[in-house]
């Protein structure tokens, strides 16, 4: 709380330009830099703990085809539940507990934002991976493990990757409820200029939680080109339409067949 009361009153005739190009506002202990390192490294934490605590579980489960139905089940309650009451909830347990008020109220409570969405998505890529390639796989004498890890995860990278995505992304954007229960981070503008009556503030916050969102978006991308295998990648150019095919170019013009005829089309296909 008395981090709140703490912060810098901004004039509310300060423009959102003035407010931005005002050195106060990036540097010292409550600037935007700090408050953005201590939003980064909250979301980061999460997402990666939530990762370590979904993934795994769901592909082992797709894999042997198991938990369907419970996955689903679950998947929903986790989904109905209110991430601000949970938070809010959380507060007086782990002040009792002697924990303080933050992190980990707003920790627990976006980690259970979290799991759902990756949970499923991982589920969903490896239920759906062609079971031919598995069957391929086993029948190359693959153990059970290897073709978990060197086929179906490869081939569901894709979708399990933007199931993270969007996850990580959702954490960036809940993440600013902390500064209403206590805490700092990016938040705070919102608050302190609801609070202020201050648009510039409210603007502002508003403006860098969906520059940080964005970047995160952003981030899992690059990550995803960076970590999927190269087959896949190139399995998936090699199916997309090259522009400039026809059938009047998959093969050579026999002798007497003018170019672009109906012909041509057939003697190159007859070629092949």
């Amino acid at each position: 709380m008395t981090a709140i009361l703490a912060q810098r009153a901004v004039p509310r005739d300060t423009t959102l330009w003035e407010w931005f190009s005002d050195p106060m506002t990036w540097g010292g202990s409550d600037g935007i830099l700090a408050n953005l390192g201590d939003t980064v490294l909250l979301c980061a934490a999460v997402t990666l703990f939530a990762i370590l605590v979904a993934v795994p579980p769901a592909a082992f489960l797709a894999h042997k085809g198991w938990g369907e139905v419970t996955s689903a089940w679950v998947v929903n309650i986790g989904r109905a539940l209110p991430t601000f009451a949970v938070a809010a909830f959380l507060v007086p347990v782990s002040l009792r507990a002697g924990y303080g008020a933050e992190p980990w109220p707003i920790f627990i409570a976006l980690v259970l934002l979290t799991i759902p969405p990756m949970y499923l998505s991982t589920y969903v890529a490896i239920s759906q991976v062609d079971k031919a390639a598995v069957n391929a796989a086993r029948a190359m004498g693959f153990s059970e493990r290897a073709v978990l890890t060197t086929v179906e995860l490869p081939l569901a990278s894709t979708v399990i990757f933007t199931g993270l995505r969007v996850a990580a992304v959702q954490v960036v954007a809940t993440e600013p409820i902390r500064a209403f229960l206590g805490g700092d981070g990016l938040g705070r503008y919102v608050r302190d200029g609801i609070g202020q009556n201050n648009a510039t503030l409210t603007i502002g916050g508003t403006i860098l939680i969906a520059a940080l969102a964005g970047t995160t978006g952003l981030a899992f991308s690059a990550i995803e080109r960076l970590v999927k295998p190269y087959g896949v990648r190139r399995l998936r150019s090699d199916r997309s339409p090259r522009t400039g095919d026809t059938d009047e170019q998959v093969g050579p013009l026999e002798d007497g067949e003018p170019a672009g005829s109906d012909a041509a089309g057939v003697g190159g296909l007859r070629q092949r």
